[in-house]
């Protein structure tokens, strides 16, 4: 199922949604290590899982969303299906866009396809981690139906101050 989406946003752009392919993966890096140079929103440094990733993309377990603005990517979604048979019916899910398309219903939309994906997948469960002070993207999960599992308090350190882990989960069935 290859799934595609336009979606206009506010400031009159265009924005692609649609599954990630081999090609995409120099962008697919430039989104996270954007992100990740943000510090306050993704839990790496550097993006070290590009081989991960590429094996990923191929594969009909998972998905591997891409938000694309005029040829560039400005967001990526993962899904990735737990490995063992214990877990397979759970999937954990990531999503990172690039500063200056957020708030723009972009994450929303790549989250419509994906949990229509991971029902169509026979995905059971989504999981996924968020820091607590990331308020916006845990209103978002909350509104998409998420809710919060746990908490590990005092889980990271940035820029000096604590900062909890909340997990959070969807029941798809």
């Amino acid at each position: 199922m290859l799934l595609k989406r336009l979606l206009n946003i506010p400031n009159g752009n265009q924005i692609l949604i649609r599954q990630a392919t081999r090609n995409d993966l120099d962008g697919i890096v430039n989104v996270f290590e954007s992100v990740m140079a943000e510090e306050i929103y993704l839990l790496g440094e550097h993006f070290y899982a590009i081989d991960y990733i590429n094996t990923k993309i191929s594969g009909e377990n998972d998905l591997i969303l891409i938000a694309e603005d005029n040829g560039k990517i400005i967001g990526v979604l993962t899904l990735i299906r737990e490995p063992f048979l214990k877990n397979r019916h759970v999937a954990v899910l990531g999503i990172a866009i690039i500063d200056g398309y957020r708030h723009e219903g972009i994450g929303s939309a790549m989250m419509d396809e994906s949990i229509r994906w991971a029902e169509s997948a026979g995905i059971e469960k989504i999981t996924l981690e968020v820091f607590s002070t990331n308020i916006n993207a845990i209103e978002m999960y909350k509104k998409f139906g998420f809710e919060i599992e746990g908490i590990r308090k005092r889980q990271f350190k940035i820029q000096g101050q604590y900062v909890d882990d909340v997990l959070m989960a969807k029941f798809l069935y």
